[in-house]
């Protein structure tokens, strides 16, 4: 998607990592040739204001300080800091004076960020006798410290939910970045954004409604990242190609209009805005994602060889084999289907709800009608197929729960589904939709957890082979609950 414009801010030294103060300016880090450390120039904090003007610097260390992030209330300045001879989180005013440490481990802490009510943070941590990343918490006076994720993976860059109750991060649990959520209160966590691609650096608006976050594709280097904006349980993912690549390090404007973002300009790193288009900016969920649209009455195939053919689609349905189980999609609740692997038959279909599912598309050709004449398009000559709005379907039946599938897909689902049967202390007994707040699997899915909306919790031996589901698109799906990672309810349409 097109965005109105992108601007640079600052170009001066090389300069990174900026990050929006209450008011409406910008703090972030500058390497500058005037402040030297054994004749190499450290990293300060600075600020400038939107339109890049009254730029000013906040800590004049004579080692590097650097990822500054400003308290919601605007009186507080989180930073990194290498002056006691590790990375350590510190804490100063606003104006960067009176700055005091807030760790003092010999490993490093890293990557701060603030809850939306200043009262505690998160940041990852590495510990100096080796292993991996982690993330911890600690309130804002340093105190109460704990640990937050045990895996033997990279846990980094998280992000707080304005909510409180959920953090986002960066992992390479599967083998390459990735975006998960885990909840502060019970440790559970969730894919967010799972692609082959390199997923990094997410953000949250203010109001909690969108997710920024960089992407680069899974043979791409850094150098190709582009920031993408997406629903804020990461459905309906939008790039925005009007930011340079690479553009890292995306950051909400206190109003959710514009973004902005670190690029590599000829001379180093620099500080730019992204004016959003008024369909990312407002409130509501994103819909109809990455469709690109040849007329109100044309569907589009962008083949592989470059050439675009529109037309009329003549396929009534789509047939796809996901990891977790065969489903029919109707024309009507499909938008968009993108072939963007080299494997043949290898799609993600996004629905008009903003859903997406993965798996091979079973239909080998395409049909397209246009000027009287119907031409078939084999599948493995297609890089993407754009669907019309025209005679899309409704909303479908309520969908108050969410399904999160192990292969990263996440769908919303009706409460149609059968009882949930559990064998709990040699009884069997059975959990309906209606009782269910949340049901975390184990992955070998013989056993599941079941918070209950009267708060009481569950666990058990789940009794059946397979879970049938209904989607919001009105397709049906039975799956094994080894292919579930949770089945939650969404709290939202």
């Amino acid at each position: 998607m097109y965005c109105k414009s992108a601007r640079v801010i600052v170009t001066t030294g090389s300069s990174a990592m900026p990050s929006w103060t209450a008011d409406g300016h910008l703090v972030f880090h500058s390497r500058r040739k005037e402040a030297k450390q054994h004749g190499i120039a450290a990293r300060n904090i600075w600020i400038v204001g939107a339109d890049g003007s009254g730029e000013r610097q906040l800590t004049k260390g004579t080692k590097d300080e650097y990822h500054p992030v400003v308290s919601p209330d605007g009186k507080k300045l989180l930073f990194v800091s290498e002056l006691n001879g590790s990375r350590d989180i510190w804490i100063a005013d606003a104006d960067g004076q009176n700055a005091v440490p807030l760790t003092d481990d010999p490993g490093t802490e890293d990557q701060p960020a603030w809850s939306a009510d200043g009262r505690q943070i998160v940041y990852a941590a590495f510990p100096k006798e080796g292993g991996s990343f982690d993330l911890w918490l600690m309130y804002a006076d340093g105190s109460g410290r704990r640990r937050l994720t045990t895996t033997p993976a990279n846990e980094i860059f998280p992000a707080w939910h304005p909510s409180g109750a959920s953090i986002a991060y960066v992992t390479d649990v599967n083998g390459n970045f990735d975006l998960y959520t885990i909840d502060v209160r019970d440790g559970h966590t969730a894919p967010l954004v799972v692609s082959p691609d390199q997923e990094v650096r997410p953000a949250f608006s203010r109001d909690g409604t969108k997710l920024a976050f960089v992407r680069w594709p899974a043979r791409g280097r850094s150098s190709d990242a582009t920031p993408w904006v997406a629903n804020a349980d990461g459905t309906a993912p939008i790039e925005l190609t009007a930011a340079p690549a690479p553009a890292l390090h995306p950051a909400w404007s206190p109003d959710g209009r514009t973004l902005a973002f670190q690029h590599r300009g000829e001379k180093g790193w620099e500080i730019w805005t992204l004016a959003l288009p008024a369909d990312i900016a407002t409130g509501g969920r994103l819909r109809l994602a990455q469709q690109v649209r040849g007329g109100a009455d044309v569907d589009t195939a962008k083949l592989r060889s470059g050439d675009t053919l529109r037309g009329t689609l003549g396929d009534a349905r789509f047939r796809l084999r996901t990891a977790y189980g065969a489903v029919e999609l109707p024309r009507e609740v499909v938008t968009t289907i993108i072939f963007d692997t080299g494997e043949r038959g290898l799609a993600r279909v996004v629905l008009a709800n903003g859903d997406a599912l993965s798996g091979f598309l079973e239909n080998e050709t395409i049909h397209l009608a246009a000027g009287g004449r119907s031409q078939g398009v084999p599948v493995e000559g297609i890089a993407q197929l754009s669907l019309r709005a025209a005679g899309r379907g409704g909303a479908g039946p309520p969908a108050p729960f969410r399904a999160l599938l192990r292969n990263g897909d996440s769908v919303r689902v009706t409460a149609a589904f059968a009882p949930l049967r559990l064998r709990v202390g040699g009884r069997t007994m059975e959990v309906s939709a209606a009782e269910v707040e949340r049901v975390d699997f184990t992955e070998a899915g013989n056993k599941a957890d079941v918070a209950l909306r009267s708060g009481d919790r569950v666990s058990g031996e789940v009794v059946g082979e397979r879970l049938p589901l209904v989607l919001a698109s009105g397709a049906h799906l039975s799956v094994h609950p080894s292919s579930l990672r949770a089945l939650e309810r969404a709290g939202g349409p």
